[in-house]
């Protein structure tokens, strides 16, 4: 199944270079959208010399985690942002009539070129702010980074495939609820110490961001007293989306009738 969705992906990213200009315009203008997020970093700590604690560069640090993850889900899962224009459409019935499990064939639906671009300027941030903020490095520094990358496009991949299905309850083509959950994503850009109580909840409880950035940032870096267990953070966030994700789409699919009924 693995091999079936990289090969149904590669069409759809073929697909979009065959027209290089638009290509390469939405690459980058993805990335000149992500630096609009760490020119105002930069000028806010030309005025302070650290915010709850952290640095510009640490920060960068957690800057990094979110965007290379959310990069990664654009690149390879963004069908799930297609899924209210199908199921309104009636489009979603072929998904349902074809050979392959309907939730590949929905992730694989669309790659967003603007995956390239955040992924590639999320690395290159997240390189950058270790690179300055004077890490003492383990032996699994660098797997528990990549593991944070991967759990956290598996994390963004599950948060917007369950806000997205929606469409089965309410099936309107448009609803501003899975862009509001998304946009929660920021949140942990920032340490969540400088955050009250209520944010803290929602970034760590209910929509496990912080997970994938927050939690496993403090033992690379060292920052504050870090428990060993939080380097397993990421995969309970990623885990335990994954499962109310897989659950709410089987309701989804049961109460699913088609434009005909």
């Amino acid at each position: 199944m693995i091999k079936i969705f990289f090969r149904l992906q590669l069409v759809q990213l073929r697909s979009a270079m065959e027209y290089r200009a638009d290509f390469w315009i939405a690459a980058v203008g993805a990335i000149l959208q992500q630096l609009v997020s760490i020119v105002f970093l930069v000028t806010f700590f030309g005025h302070v010399s650290s915010l709850g604690g952290w640095t510009l560069w640490q920060i960068l640090v957690l800057q990094g985690l979110v965007m290379a993850a959310d990069g990664l889900r654009e690149m390879f899962t963004d069908g799930a942002w297609q899924l209210r224009a199908d199921v309104n459409s009636g489009s979603f019935d072929r998904v349902l009539v074809r050979p392959v499990p309907p939730v590949v064939q929905q992730f694989t639906a669309l790659a967003s070129i603007h995956g390239v671009g955040n992924a590639g300027l999320g690395v290159v941030v997240l390189i950058i702010g270790l690179a300055h903020s004077g890490v003492q490095w383990a032996w699994w520094s660098v797997p528990l980074l990549v593991l944070t990358v991967l759990c956290g496009a598996i994390l963004t991949t599950a948060i917007s495939l369950l806000t997205n299905m929606i469409a089965f309850w309410e099936p309107s083509a448009q609803s501003a609820f899975p862009t509001l959950i998304a946009l929660m994503r920021d949140f942990a850009k920032f340490p969540l110490d400088i955050y009250g109580a209520g944010i803290r909840f929602v970034v760590t409880v209910l929509l496990p961001y912080g997970l994938i950035s927050y939690f496993p940032s403090r033992l690379v870096l060292g920052v504050g007293d870090a428990p060993g267990w939080w380097a397993v953070t990421p995969v309970i966030a990623a885990a335990g989306s994954s499962l109310v994700a897989s659950l709410v789409w089987r309701k989804g699919l049961n109460r699913y009738q088609g434009v005909g009924n």
